[in-house]
């Protein structure tokens, strides 16, 4: 079966790094689930099913994942100034900063190494 370079990180990472995004703005920054929600572009709703455990399962990533921390507190020092700022340019820095492989490897359960690049090529 033929698939799109970025279906897996569609399906698997993006929905944990959207997870862990929403779990670190909640629990750690303290930020109520209407401002997440107007921060991200999605619904209060859709930021309840990620606090509550039943989006972004994987959000572990940002503890286990050497390097994760420091790419979101950016990445949402970024969305707090008003700029806008894709899951696209999240994925690359990931990649830039050598930590995407292994977010993708906590995801699968696999060991944590090596290095990626965006599925998308870019």
């Amino acid at each position: 079966m033929l698939k799109a370079p970025c279906e897996e990180m569609a399906r698997y990472l993006l929905p944990a790094l959207r997870g862990a995004v929403v779990s670190y703005m909640y629990t750690e920054r303290r930020m109520r689930q209407v401002d997440i929600a107007k921060l991200l572009g999605i619904s209060q709703s859709a930021v309840s099913r990620y606090v509550n455990m039943e989006r972004g399962l994987n959000r572990r990533i940002i503890n286990e994942v050497p390097g994760m921390r420091e790419v979101f507190e950016g990445f949402i020092a970024r969305l707090e100034r008003g700029e806008r700022v894709s899951m696209c340019e999240l994925c690359r820095d990931l990649a830039k900063r050598g930590v995407l492989q292994a977010a993708i490897e906590v995801i699968r359960g696999g060991p944590v190494g090596g290095v990626a690049e965006p599925p998308c090529g870019q």
